[in-house]
């Protein structure tokens, strides 16, 4: 099936970021009283709503989190690697004349130093970084109207049950990959239109433009 557009998630989609996520997490957590992450296995497999109810986010308290997260994460932003063998099939897909973007909870410009220390900022059309957890689909939705293409024509490409969810919801087709931070039982779940269990699959999803 080809698409016109694919847009990315970053953290745990293209970079390989889960470790130092869950140190920078729980760094946090011992500064602001919350609920480290101990077993990673059991935490991958929780939602992000019931995620946050057992480590003690409120919602009061996620926005405060989430902007030291950011600022945390920009301190690792120019020593992230992308996931391997991503850099090929995003090479692939660019060269191939197949329009990419990022739509992310991360910051735009940690994006962007990751991405260039990488490589590969020039593959992309836009990087849009959106730091409200719940609101993807809303972000989403204005990145599609902007393209000025239907939403059957865009792929969106994440690692938790949120992005399938926001996909969902304005019509995208999504692409969950195991690679990230939820689990494949909790992605199936969510019933995505693809399970991608390693990076070379998506070239075969995307098609050609």
């Amino acid at each position: 099936m080809p698409f016109k557009l694919v847009v990315w998630d970053f953290d745990g989609t293209l970079a390989d970021s889960l470790p130092t996520a869950t140190a920078i997490f729980n760094r946090l957590a011992a500064e602001m009283g919350l609920e480290p992450i101990g077993d990673l296995s059991a935490a991958r497999s929780l939602p992000t709503r019931q995620f946050l109810r057992q480590h003690g986010i409120s919602m009061w308290r996620l926005p405060r989190l989430v902007r030291k997260y950011q600022a945390a994460a920009a301190e690792e932003a120019d020593r992230l690697k992308l996931v391997t063998g991503l850099p090929e099939v995003l090479t692939a897909l660019a060269t191939s004349g197949m329009k990419l973007g990022i739509l992310s909870s991360n910051r735009e410009d940690n994006i962007r130093r990751c991405l260039r220390a990488n490589g590969a900022e020039g593959h992309f059309a836009f990087v849009v970084g959106y730091p409200r957890l719940f609101g993807k689909a809303k972000a989403l939705k204005r990145i599609i109207r902007a393209e000025q293409i239907d939403h059957s024509d865009v792929l969106y490409v994440g690692d938790e049950l949120r992005d399938i969810e926001a996909a969902k919801k304005v019509g995208a087709k999504v692409a969950a990959v195991t690679w990230g931070f939820h689990t494949v039982e909790l992605l199936r779940s969510g019933a995505p239109d693809f399970v991608v269990t390693t990076p070379g699959e998506l070239l075969g999803i995307v098609g050609r433009p």
